[in-house]
């Protein structure tokens, strides 16, 4: 049972939302925009409603990582070995789970910001840049930009409160 509740509370912890200001503006950017997002006009999302529990036992039997990764996912906004593709791989599983990234690993923007992932899609827009790399990198680029965002805000609300 303790298991279960940690699981809930790391995978869980991937779906704090997050906040930015920034936008895009150049054409370079449009351009990465265009081949990364998918268009809302033609995305389906087909989630299943899988519970954070299903999602962790679904990706982890194909993509084994400890919870030690994601713990340090969510304490530090990235995993232990960078080099490690499992990891990655996991992250992906678990994007597409939630219908964040459609079946050609394009990010659907708004199931981002309906399952609370991200508060908007200006930390979507903000992030697009990092994602480099194979589709399982690009997923966790994806993921570490929005968790390191998370926690530079969760910062920044912490000092003004002193």
């Amino acid at each position: 049972m303790n298991t279960v509740i940690r699981i809930s509370f790391l995978l869980s912890s991937l779906v704090i939302l997050s906040v930015s200001s920034c936008s895009m503006t150049n054409d370079d950017v449009t351009d990465l925009r265009e081949a990364l997002l998918a268009d809302p006009a033609t995305s389906t999302v087909d989630t299943k409603n899988y519970t954070m529990e299903e999602i962790y036992t679904e990706c982890n039997q194909t993509f084994i990582i400890t919870m030690d990764y994601l713990a340090e996912l969510n304490d530090t906004g990235s995993f232990p070995d960078e080099t490690d593709k499992t990891p990655m791989c996991f992250m992906r599983c678990f994007l597409q789970q939630r219908g964040i990234l459609n079946e050609n690993d394009k990010i659907n923007k708004e199931q981002a910001i309906a399952t609370g992932w991200v508060q908007n899609g200006d930390t979507i827009d903000d992030c697009l840049q990092d994602m480099i790399g194979g589709t399982c990198e690009r997923a966790y680029f994806l993921v570490r930009c929005v968790s390191t965002r998370r926690l530079v805000e969760g910062r920044s609300k912490d000092s003004k409160k002193r």
